[in-house]
């Protein structure tokens, strides 16, 4: 196959003005040493993926970008910075492709918004934003929000659509003890993504999700009921709750609605998790012989259903003929070394698949590890090795990654131990079989895996479209980098 060069022309406006239509391999400037790679998924089928290098002789960094439909590579324009930037979001509308880079100048973190228009094969950056007290984001298709809380005066807004400046909306503490100011006190916030099957969801005792132009955030509390003299639970059961918080993005002015769910009857349980989709709070709770699901509508705080984890519940279970059955299953989920999860699924038929499982304590949710822990794996898997990190970092839809140090922990191979239950639109339990999710469950693993296990590559970076998994990688025998597509089985 024919080598192509990529030239770095007229170097001072930091782009490339002609639109290279590549085949399959690219080969960078002797003078440029590759640091990492990144892929990113896109409407229409396409994705773009970044090469990260450092210019040896102008000691600028500079970022080679390339557009893929599964067949054709386009080169878009070379981006340059003093410093190295990293990804915290991306998102597309219409023929803007938007990414927002972190950077840190002098203990000081800064955002740049770089947009490409796909059409002209044009770029365009924005003036630096301050980027300090980053919290989470979510990333949406066609649009990127970042969450920003100051531990002492504020919460903020950053919602990134179509300009080059995002809309801002900042909610203030009222006072030391805000109700707002106390739910984020300590916590890191995981960011979960319901447009795609959620296996397992976030361990985080507070976690975001997005609909209807509203944030929710929920936070799951357990709080020991007994302390002996030096301050160890001496009572292993807790009491749960869940604390959800909404920002509605609609309003112009960012006010905070905090609601407060208890679980079954305010008993008491070893372990506790939540999840929230379409304005439904899902809250399980468990111990070694009992547990509990409970169903609540957030719009009027009402309770929708209830039912027990129980044999009663055994008709109604589905999706896995390794199943151990619901006593040995609380006995395992309500260990120490696991924590339980719940998750909520859409079907084709509009109805709901509740899936109950437990997980390693390593394990650790975030939505980009699942798309692009190679880039993570590349930067932190040496430092993991040698520090035996096992904690949870705060993560989102789009984190910074050289903060996040969570890579290994999010690839825990387990076995199939969940089971599944459907639900109707009212939350009842059915026993009709269990029916397509709306968004197909992938093993990512087995891809990204695969990937990382040839030999022959090395600065992989991959990518889930629907039908599809992408890749960039650099060919350690060829000398060149390769784009590739795999259709999704």
């Amino acid at each position: 196959m024919k080598k192509f060069s990529i030239i770095i022309a007229f170097l001072c406006s930091n782009f490339i003005h002609a639109n290279l239509n590549l085949e399959n391999d690219i080969v960078l400037p002797k003078s440029n040493k590759t640091l990492r790679t990144f892929s990113g998924d896109l409407l229409n089928n396409e994705s773009f993926h970044l090469i990260f290098t450092k210019n040896k002789i102008s000691k600028k960094y500079e970022v080679f970008s390339f557009l893929f439909d599964g067949n054709t590579v386009v080169a878009l324009p070379i981006f340059t910075s003093e410093t190295d930037v990293n990804i915290v979001s991306f998102h597309q509308n219409k023929e803007m492709l938007t990414l927002l880079l972190s950077y840190k100048l002098k203990n000081k973190s800064f955002l740049k918004k770089i947009d490409f228009n796909l059409y002209k094969n044009s770029i365009q950056k924005s003036d630096p934003l301050v980027h300090d007290d980053f919290l989470t984001s979510v990333r949406l298709n066609n649009r990127s929000i970042l969450v920003y809380k100051n531990d002492n005066n504020y919460i903020e807004i950053a919602d990134f659509i179509s300009s080059l400046k995002p809309v801002l909306k900042r909610y203030t503490f009222i006072s030391p003890k805000d109700s707002v100011k106390v739910f984020f006190k300590d916590k890191s916030v995981s960011s979960i993504n319901t447009n795609e099957f959620v296996p397992n969801g976030a361990v985080n005792d507070v976690r975001l999700y997005f609909k209807d132009n509203k944030l929710f955030f929920t936070r799951d509390s357990e709080e020991p009921l007994k302390f002996n003299i030096i301050g160890f639970d001496i009572n292993s059961k807790k009491t749960n709750t869940t604390e959800l918080l909404i920002f509605n993005l609609n309003s112009n002015l960012l006010s905070p609605q905090l609601s407060v769910f208890n679980n079954q009857n305010n008993q008491k349980y070893r372990k506790a998790t939540s999840y929230v989709i379409d304005n439904k709070l899902f809250q399980l709770a468990l111990s070694k012989s009992e547990g509990y699901i409970k169903i609540h509508d957030i719009n009027t705080n009402t309770t929708v259903n209830n039912f027990p984890l129980d044999e009663s519940l055994s008709k109604y279970i589905k999706n896995n003929d390794e199943f151990i059955g619901l006593p040995k299953f609380l006995k395992n989920a309500s260990k120490n070394k696991y924590n339980a999860t719940l998750t909520v699924n859409k079907t084709t038929t509009d109805k709901l698949r509740l899936r109950i499982d437990y997980v390693d304590v390593t394990y650790n949710y975030n939505y980009n590890l699942w798309y692009h822990h190679q880039f993570i794996h590349q930067q932190f898997h040496n430092q993991f090795i040698q520090q035996n990190i096992q904690r949870s970092i705060p993560s989102g839809f789009g984190p910074n990654f050289m903060d996040d140090e969570a890579f290994l922990s999010a690839t825990v191979l387990k076995q199939k131990r969940f089971f599944e239950v459907v639900l109707d639109v009212d939350c009842n339990l059915l026993e009709e079989d269990l029916p397509d999710s709306f968004y197909q469950e992938i093993d990512k693993e087995m891809y990204i895996d695969n990937l990382e296990g040839n030999l022959k590559f090395k600065f992989e970076s991959s990518c889930f479209l629907k039908n599809n998994f992408r890749y960039i990688a650099y060919n350690i025998k060829d000398k060149n980098f390769v784009i590739h597509n795999i259709s999704i089985k």
